[in-house]
């Protein structure tokens, strides 16, 4: 969690999620339940909310996040709304990048 709570990160949004996604399915694995993708939700808990899938390219959303069955189906409509749309959903994510550290 408080990797992913870092602004200072400097490192493309899509692979923290891989990153975190991997911990959740290890985390299943050492609990010795279902790698699945409820499972894997429910392993992450309040961090998914810490990721900032608005941040990622189009392309990056919808050929992971989109398809892995990790977000809502709702979710993953309001954020393929927060790219396409003039008029964009309110989000339960970040929308701003991270601010990388400073040189």
């Amino acid at each position: 969690e408080s990797v992913l709570a870092r602004e200072t990160l400097n490192c493309k949004e899509i692979n923290l999620f891989e990153a975190a996604l991997a911990w959740a399915n290890a985390e299943c694995l050492r609990r010795e339940i279902d790698t699945t993708p409820t499972n894997k939700r429910s392993m992450l808990g309040s961090t998914i909310y810490l990721i900032r899938f608005p941040t990622m390219t189009l392309e990056e959303f919808a050929n992971s996040a989109a398809q892995l069955g990790i977000l809502t189906p709702q979710e993953t409509i309001d954020i393929f709304l927060h790219f396409t749309a003039a008029s964009k959903p309110t989000l339960s994510y970040p929308i701003k990048a991270r601010t990388g550290l400073k040189a």
